[in-house]
């Protein structure tokens, strides 16, 4: 075993020869996703020695509590969705209200707003409200306007009475409208239009006022304002400037995601800055002006992640500020840092990397689709903030309302990300089998064990129809020919389970703690797996690592300098004992650092997987599809639905057993996540 004192191998010239280091055999569980060809060296496939280091270095940084090596991207604030409920008018104190910029002063960042009232412009698949010309109000118009509050019906048949709704409009200065009658009023307003971008939107808005607005001072909105703006813009940069099917973002197809319009605000670059003249909405809370949005349900900005991750994770600034994985994998400076030494080269090296025995499966034409896999979606506060950053392990409550998770006390951050192992389809041959026939693959239950998660469904019969086109027994969709886009990515191969990887790993100068902690990793409990690689979520990837003791030369120094000063005989034989004793002395620190202990424990459980649980995003329940058996992955790829039924509210709370958290890992077999109805 090779380790030196700590203080010797904290320094930037400590002695570099090399020396051997363990040799591991790679055991592939399961195969490597990718968009292209299975990789080939020669005639074997071939595995990066980088994909082998990236894979041990996040698995040692979560267990030994080291700074991020990378943690760049995350200095914006969270953007949300905000609900329906919050568009209410609850009180004059309390809810969303129309206002008119007066002025904005972006150096002391001070804006004046007008207060209004609002009525409904009815606009789409209702008899629209035009000029006497025949043309509809356009965005910014002054007006005059008659408003009536027309008798309406709640769910149950109770009559009411219904918002201010214009029933007659001429530009401001082009005549008069009557005197209003009983029950009416008229009014000069400002036509507030931001196009058909709502499933189901019917109405714009006329923002009006019987008297001088009440004019508001607020302070602190600018940047908030322009972080808001960004927000809309990451969130839809793929459809900008144009959308799928080469549509225009202001381009109205049909009420369904994806087909309406985008507001203006997002693909408008004038429409997104705060100037005078700017229609908005405040949101008043007790009374005070919290927040300015260009819709009445709009995206809202919560916390900074990066300001959320405590400093001693952050990535290391400077040489002196190094974490055990940054000494023994390497280290850069962040980019900007200034800081001298810049660089620190790591004492660990992945070498030789061969592969054999292995087999591989090659699919024909354009090969086989995957499922689609989104990006992580930082707006699910539930699965990736805690209610305490001193309490990483901790989910938020269950039930918590949403504005509450972003807005509410300070959060922390969850921990590190890692992959299920899909322990319950692992070593399955007839789940990694593609069936031939007319049959859509993912649509059928594979022994009792769960559906072909990794690969997309087939488009549905009858497209993005809300209601589904079922089989005949109705236990599953009905489908047609395979989906290729660019929300998936299609593989032509793949390595077979069984195969194996061998490479070497070269250490040097490592203290007993640091090495401790690289057997304890290269060791783990027989069914226990890393994983290496793309289409982690979808199951691919899942390796074993196991340490070949007759190829593998450890001394500590004491050992090496007794034999570099002799060159004398052969280097003493390598003793697995010793290796257990520092994998002890490891697992015997981590132990007096609770918060330590727990992180290794949610890794060995992700690493284990579940026996009894498949592994997919959650997802809803057709009401037509036959009660009784598992949901199967849905063609339309309406992954969205099940995250709008968990924040489902009633009576201005979530509805009892929706709002769920992601459950913490040794929560999550006894408590797994609901397929809610829809």
């Amino acid at each position: 075993m090779d380790g030196v004192d700590r203080g010797e191998a904290d320094r930037p010239d400590a002695a570099a020869a090399a020396r051997h280091g363990p040799r591991v055999r790679c055991g592939s569980r399961h195969r490597g996703a990718s968009d292209l060809p299975v990789a080939h060296a020669g005639r074997q496939p071939h595995l990066p020695a980088t994909s082998v280091k990236g894979m041990l270095r996040s698995a040692y940084e979560a267990v030994t509590g080291s700074r991020f090596g990378v943690f760049t991207g995350h200095d914006d604030p969270l953007g949300w969705r905000r609900i329906a409920d919050d568009a209410r008018i609850i009180d004059r104190d309390n809810g969303m209200f129309p206002v008119r910029v007066a002025s904005v002063d972006e150096d002391a960042d001070e804006i004046e707003v007008d207060l209004y009232e609002v009525a409904r412009l009815p606009a789409y698949d209702v008899p629209p409200v035009t000029y006497p010309s025949g043309e509809r109000p356009r965005h910014g118009d002054p007006v005059r306007a008659r408003l009536v509050r027309p008798s309406m019906r709640n769910p149950r048949g109770n009559q009411f009475r219904g918002p201010w709704t214009v029933t007659e409009v001429i530009p401001l200065g082009e005549g008069n409208l009557a005197p209003a009658g009983p029950g009416e009023r008229v009014a000069a307003g400002i036509a507030c239009v931001t196009g058909r971008n709502a499933i189901g939107k019917t109405h714009e808005r006329l923002f009006f006022s019987t008297e001088r607005p009440t004019r508001v001072t607020l302070h602190g909105q600018c940047k908030r304002w322009r972080d808001l703006m960004k927000s809309y813009r990451d969130q839809h940069e793929d459809e900008i400037p144009q959308r799928k099917d080469g549509k225009r973002p202001d381009e109205w197809r049909a009420d369904s995601i994806g087909e309406v319009e985008l507001s203006p605000h997002i693909h408008d670059k004038e429409r997104a800055r705060l100037t005078r003249g700017t229609l908005c909405w405040a949101k008043k809370e007790r009374g005070d002006i919290v927040g300015l949005y260009p819709v009445m349900i709009p995206r809202d900005v919560g916390g900074v992640p990066s300001d959320m991750l405590p400093d001693s994770l952050h990535p290391a600034s400077a040489f002196d500020e190094l974490s055990p994985a940054d000494r023994v994998f390497g280290w850069v400076a962040p980019e900007g840092a200034g800081t001298r030494p810049s660089a620190y080269r790591g004492r660990l090296r992945i070498r030789n990397v061969t592969c054999g025995p292995a087999t591989t499966t090659e699919f024909e034409g354009d090969g086989l689709p995957l499922s689609i896999l989104g990006q992580p979606k930082p707006a699910q506060g539930r699965f990736y903030l805690a209610d305490d950053p001193d309490r990483p392990d901790v989910p938020l409550r269950d039930g918590m309302p949403k504005g509450e998770i972003f807005q509410g006390r300070e959060r922390g951050l969850r921990g590190r990300k890692f992959y299920w192992h899909h322990r319950a389809v692992a070593d399955d041959k007839t789940y990694w089998k593609q069936p031939k026939g007319p049959e859509d693959p993912t649509q059928r239950l594979i022994n009792d064990k769960g559906f072909r998660e990794y690969r997309r469904p087939r488009e549905a019969a009858g497209g993005n129809s809300p209601v589904p086109v079922l089989s005949q027994d109705g236990r599953a969709f009905r489908t047609t020919s395979d989906q290729r886009d660019n929300q998936n990515r299609s593989v032509q191969g793949w390595v077979d389970r069984g195969s194996e990887f061998t490479f070497t790993i070269k250490v040097r100068d490592l203290d007993g703690t640091e090495l401790g902690a690289l057997l304890w990793l290269l060791t783990l409990p027989e069914d226990r797996f890393h994983r290496v690689g793309l289409g982690k979520p979808l199951g691919f990837g899942s390796v074993r690592l196991d340490l070949e003791p007759s190829g593998t030369s450890l001394h500590r120094g004491d050992v090496w300098q007794a034999h570099y000063r002799t060159l004398a005989g052969n280097l003493p034989a390598p003793n697995p004992a010793d290796w257990d004793e520092l994998r002890a002395a490891f697992e015997e620190s981590s132990r007096a650092v609770p918060e330590l202990r727990k992180a290794q424990e949610a890794f060995l459980q992700a690493a284990a997987g579940l026996a009894d649980l498949p592994v997919h995003y959650p997802r809803t329940r057709p009401k037509k599809l036959r009660p009784g058996g598992p949901t199967p992955p849905d063609p339309r790829g309406l992954s969205y639905e099940w995250f709008s039924q968990n924040e489902r509210m009633r009576g201005g709370e979530v509805v009892r057993g929706r709002g769920r958290s992601l459950p913490a890992p040794g929560e999550a077999g006894n408590n797994p996540l609901d397929t809610y109805d829809a």
